[in-house]
């Protein structure tokens, strides 16, 4: 394929040039009987790559009850035989009155991390009171079929594609088949680096799922500070806890098995508590990484150069509220930038479906704490293979040919999107 005519992103800046496509990659020559493209005044940008995010559960979503603004009525009028909801951040006072519906009615917290069950739902799951946190949560993803969790992943490829978004991190394996998941990453028009969320990653297959492949162990640390389950050194104001620690005790094995096999364990990590144990823990296996890192240690600080990071700059908006229920001496909150400067490798990502998939919506934050747009665009494309060792985010020879084309220089017009040089979105504005 042999693209001309149009603006490409180089060094940070739109030059007017060609690009040639060959077996899914960008090349030096034009291909021999290659079909060409005239995309005369369009801007091409790398394909956006969301280094954290889950593709499972941005399909949930988009099939779920929005529940950001909380409102009774389409509980209480679904037809479905189970009832999902997800994005509050406050239970109303009188939720007992879904009590009285005889189905399971589900409602999980924004950020993923608590879920509040009615009576019925406590029932089929075997648990004693309406909320439930962490690993507990994982119950409830055995109630649904695998048609579901197909649809919802389709579901989810689409969501992300239609945005600009060529490539994710994903973290879907929660009660779906792993069959079934292999078998959708076969499939998958979207790139997904896949990481499993397992303790026991030994009896799984690892490797390239058609232009996907499963790559690295997901684990989690602690929980959210929403939540009030990020694992800190302090108590939280409200509740006098300190969160939850629920790395899997044999962490160890896992890096062990993780480094013999050339895999990179993935560990969610939020707390400053939370984080000085992982970095701890990990010892001198280094390379692996972090996501989130929102409340670091300031005698940690300089530990992190050993690891990559997913981070997401607009959770330092997003959660100026919930830090006032926090106080901690001596620690960095959210220091994207900081780390940045200092060399220390990062990635951004969006964390959807706990925030929106919209790079824009990523970007427009990134830039209210103090990155510039060109690094901001690097940090969501090249960055996010950079931290794997894959060949994506860069419209040069070698690189996978993932890219936007937009209808106008500011980017809030998508004309097209290519993914292994083949065009899987087209839009319809």
């Amino acid at each position: 394929m042999i693209i001309k005519n149009a603006y490409i992103w180089t060094n940070s800046k739109f030059i007017k040039k060609d690009l040639y496509v060959e077996k899914g990659e960008f090349v030096n020559e034009p291909p021999i009987n290659s079909k060409t493209i005239n995309l005369e005044e369009k801007y091409i940008l790398p394909g956006f790559s969301d280094s954290h995010a889950h593709v499972l559960g941005v399909g949930i979503k988009c099939m779920s009850i929005n529940l950001e603004q909380f409102s009774f009525e389409p509980l209480f009028n679904a037809k479905d035989e189970i009832v999902l909801g997800r994005g509050w951040e406050e239970i109303p006072e009188n939720i007992h009155i879904l009590d009285e519906i005889q189905k399971p009615i589900i409602l999980i917290r924004k950020c993923g991390h608590v879920a509040w069950l009615n009576e019925t739902a406590q029932k089929y799951l075997k648990f004693k009171d309406h909320l439930i946190y962490e690993q507990e949560i994982e119950r409830i993803w055995t109630l649904l079929p695998n048609d579901f969790y197909i649809k919802a992943f389709k579901k989810g490829e689409e969501e992300f594609l239609k945005y600009g978004i060529t490539s994710v991190h994903s973290d879907d394996f929660h009660g779906i088949n792993f069959e079934v998941l292999q078998n959708l990453l076969r499939e998958s028009k979207l790139r997904i680096f896949e990481k499993l969320n397992t303790a026991e990653p030994w009896i799984y297959n690892f490797g390239n799922y058609g232009i996907s492949k499963i790559f690295g162990i997901k684990l989690f640390a602690d929980g959210s500070l929403g939540g009030g389950t990020a694992y800190l050194s302090r108590p939280y104001k409200s509740t006098n806890t300190y969160g939850k620690f629920v790395l899997p005790k044999n962490f160890s094995e896992i890096v062990n098995f993780a480094n013999k096999n050339n895999l990179q364990v993935c560990v969610h990590t939020i707390g400053d508590e939370a984080l000085t144990r992982v970095l701890d823990l990990f010892e001198r296996n280094f390379g692996h990484r972090i996501i989130h890192a929102q409340l670091v240690k300031k005698s940690d600080f300089p530990r992190l150069k050993n690891f990559v990071f997913s981070i997401q700059p607009h959770f330092a908006i997003e959660d100026k509220e919930i830090i006032k229920n926090v106080f901690l001496k001596n620690v960095l909150f959210y220091p994207f930038k900081k780390m940045h400067d200092e060399g220390i490798k990062i990635s951004f990502s969006s964390d959807a479906p706990v925030s929106p998939h919209n790079p824009h919506y990523v970007i427009k934050n990134a830039l209210q704490i103090g990155f510039s747009f060109q690094d901001s665009i690097k940090l969501y494309t090249e960055a996010s293979g950079e931290i794997i060792n894959e060949k994506i985010g860069k419209l040069e020879p070698g690189y996978k040919a993932d890219f936007v084309v937009y209808n106008n220089k500011n980017l809030t017009s998508i004309h097209s999107v290519f993914v292994n040089g083949e065009k899987v979105y087209t839009s319809l504005v």
